[in-house]
């Protein structure tokens, strides 16, 4: 019976063995279709889903709802059951998402205080100027990231990097100079937003790149902590208004409706960058910004306010998204090859490495040069920072979702509710 048993078990390593080395299936969502069909379809998925958000946000604004914060409670509520969803999808991004409390409170805390900020401002400027004109603004944003980020030292000076931001400023100028009526309140508004988000962008770098979070991973810290704020926000200078509305019938079945359609909107562009991230890369999405801004200007003209941009306008908008495009790809292969070469720098420090019978430092080069697990083999390191009471882990997240989201919504209704008059909301 031994030797017998010795052979099933033999057959059984093989056929693991196959089944280990055979082809892997594709994870990716159409696997009928070519990969470049893919990441094309998703690239086109990701345009159209992101420039209508944005221009349905401009014309519900411009049609009267001027509730700004309420809003944006309704959109980072979806984004943090969103968050909690792909995190739970994704294999291996639950391990991902830590973060030690000094840079929760120093870092992460900042950049949703920036985000709602910046959200709220945007909202206000698009009830002053066209969406078109601030999506061809918005194409500006590498000058002012470019700045800071070489300010704080987060990117090294090129002169390659000052020239792109060049001629991307020339364009900006361009497209001020061609726009024919244009409201200096909006305009400031405008170059608000634009300096929150430079902010969120370079927090954003700090989160994503040596903090080690993924996309998926900042959304879901980072959206909670934005219901909050835009619930407080919602309370103080918005809950009169919202009741009185209420109060006067105007707050209606519509209103409701676009507010429930802007939320379902939100999903939508949330999953589409998921998938496209899925199939293609972080680094995709951001190259496509430019056609999103395109989009934007071409439905803004349509379908919110109906113009025509002048010459000027659109000569400097070209030229600063074939700058920013430009740039983006070109740094796409500097930081490939930068990633490159500290591989073969590791790979060879791994080979001087002493096997055995060698001192403590030794044994830390064999540490820092260890091969990183698999995703759901946990080592000891991962469990030493996770039973770390100073590092926040996906229970905590979680934790904080759910606390937060609660918050959001007991502060926003009983604020509203608290004004209103049920007599007359009743009658009707």
């Amino acid at each position: 019976a031994s030797p017998r048993l010795g052979e099933i078990r033999g057959e059984n390593a093989v056929a693991a063995m196959k089944r280990r080395d055979g082809p892997v299936r594709d994870n990716t969502l159409w696997t009928w279709l070519p990969v470049g069909a893919q990441v094309l379809l998703a690239a086109l998925a990701n345009v159209a889903s992101s420039s209508t958000l944005t221009v349905f946000n401009a014309w519900i604004f411009r049609q009267g709802y001027h509730y700004q914060w309420s809003l944006i409670v309704v959109q980072q509520m979806v984004c943090a059951i969103f968050a909690v969803a792909q995190v739970a999808c994704i294999p291996g991004e639950a391990r991902r998402v830590r973060i030690s409390r000094k840079d929760y409170a120093a870092t992460l805390l900042p950049f949703s205080v920036v985000v709602s900020l910046k959200l709220y401002v945007q909202n206000k400027a698009f009830e002053l100027v066209s969406p078109a004109f601030y999506a061809m603004i918005a194409s500006t944003l590498p000058v002012g990231v470019t700045a800071l980020s070489v300010a704080v030292g987060s990117e090294p000076f090129r002169v390659v990097t000052c020239v792109a931001a060049g001629v991307v400023a020339l364009g900006g100028a361009m497209i001020h100079a061609g726009e024919v009526a244009l409201s200096p309140a909006g305009f400031a508004l405008t170059l608000v937003a634009m300096s929150l988000d430079v902010t969120r962008l370079v927090l954003a770098q700090r989160l994503v790149q040596p903090l080690g979070l993924s996309s998926v991973g900042l959304m879901l810290l980072s959206a909670p902590p934005q219901c909050v704020i835009a619930a407080i926000g919602a309370a103080v200078l918005e809950s009169g208004s919202v009741a009185a509305a209420a109060n006067a019938g105007e707050f209606t079945a519509l209103a409701w409706s676009l507010v429930f359609l802007n939320g379902a909107l939100a999903v939508v562009v949330n999953l589409v960058i998921f998938v496209f991230v899925k199939v293609a890369s972080a680094v995709a999405v951001a190259v496509t910004t430019p056609f999103k801004d395109l989009a934007v200007v071409l439905l803004s003209d349509e379908f919110v306010v109906r113009r025509r941009e002048t010459t000027t306008s659109i000569v400097g908008f070209a030229l600063a998204c074939a700058a920013s495009l430009g740039y983006n790809v070109w740094n796409i292969g500097v930081k490939d090859r930068e990633r490159k070469d500290r591989k073969m720098r590791e790979r060879a420090a791994e080979q001087y490495v002493p096997l055995a019978g060698g001192s403590g430092s030794a044994t830390d080069s064999r540490l820092k040069f260890a091969p990183m697990e698999e995703d759901g083999d946990e080592d000891e390191f991962d469990e030493e920072v996770d039973a770390h009471a100073g590092v926040w882990r996906i229970t905590d997240a979680h934790n904080a979702t759910l606390a937060c989201v609660g918050t959001a919504v007991l502060v926003t209704c009983a604020a509203i509710l608290a004004q209103l008059d049920y007599s007359a909301v009743m009658g009707r």
